[in-house]
């Protein structure tokens, strides 16, 4: 991710992101945001409903401590976190098999160069 959207991401949501700046040995989430732009607004949405269950129905602060691709879909870790929390995180997750890591537009799970990578027909690589 951009550091421009890093940046936003963290001053959007400041105690989920508390971690951002940590030195990286200690939490994964001071190396960044290890995605592409196009998940910005999953998950930018994600964290604001996080944060309401924490301001509105006495869920955990959630905290987290590493947001990357893996296997072409979002990787959001985060603790503590309620069940409820949790589905969400499940579901955003999910989400993200199907949205273009570079716009965020619908895609499809692709192989690229032997990695999975969703990708929409505007950002398919080139080639036969």
């Amino acid at each position: 991710m951009t550091p421009e959207l890093d940046t936003l991401l963290c001053q959007r949501h400041p105690r989920i992101f508390r971690l951002r700046h940590s030195d990286p040995q200690l939490s994964a989430l001071g190396r960044g945001m290890e995605c592409g732009d196009g998940w910005f607004r999953l998950i930018d949405t994600l964290c604001e409903q996080l944060q309401w269950e924490t301001d509105h129905n006495d869920a955990p602060q959630v905290v987290a401590t590493q947001v990357k691709e893996k296997m072409g879909t979002l990787r959001f870790h985060a603790r503590p976190r309620s069940d409820y929390q949790s589905g969400m995180i499940r579901i955003a997750e999910a989400l993200s098999a199907h949205l273009c890591e570079r716009c965020g537009k619908f895609g499809e799970m692709l192989i690229i160069r032997g990695y999975r990578s969703v990708r929409c027909d505007e950002h398919l690589p080139p080639g036969p």
